[in-house]
């Protein structure tokens, strides 16, 4: 907790996110269509938690017809999952 919180202070960033969780989101909502990984930063990492809620509204020219993850945490784990340099 300790390191974490040092971390943060320094600027740096802990992934709240579980890459497990996250990988099986993945596999159960965006593989059909994003195949590939790793992420390739397009968006930017920093961007990703308001693109996963709602790519429309963040991107509106984007080709995606998904909705949007509701959950933070199932946000944070598939970001978690798909920055983890697979």
């Amino acid at each position: 907790m300790a390191i974490m919180g040092a971390m943060i202070a320094l600027g740096g960033s802990a992934k709240a996110g579980d890459q497990i969780a996250g990988k099986a989101i993945f596999d159960r909502i965006c593989h059909a269509c994003h195949a590939a990984l790793p992420y390739t930063g397009r968006i930017g990492e920093a961007n990703l938690p308001r693109f996963l809620a709602n790519p429309k509204a963040y991107k509106p020219d984007t080709a995606m017809t998904f909705p949007g993850l509701r959950n933070k945490k199932d946000i944070d784990d598939v970001i978690a999952y798909i920055t983890a340099g697979h």
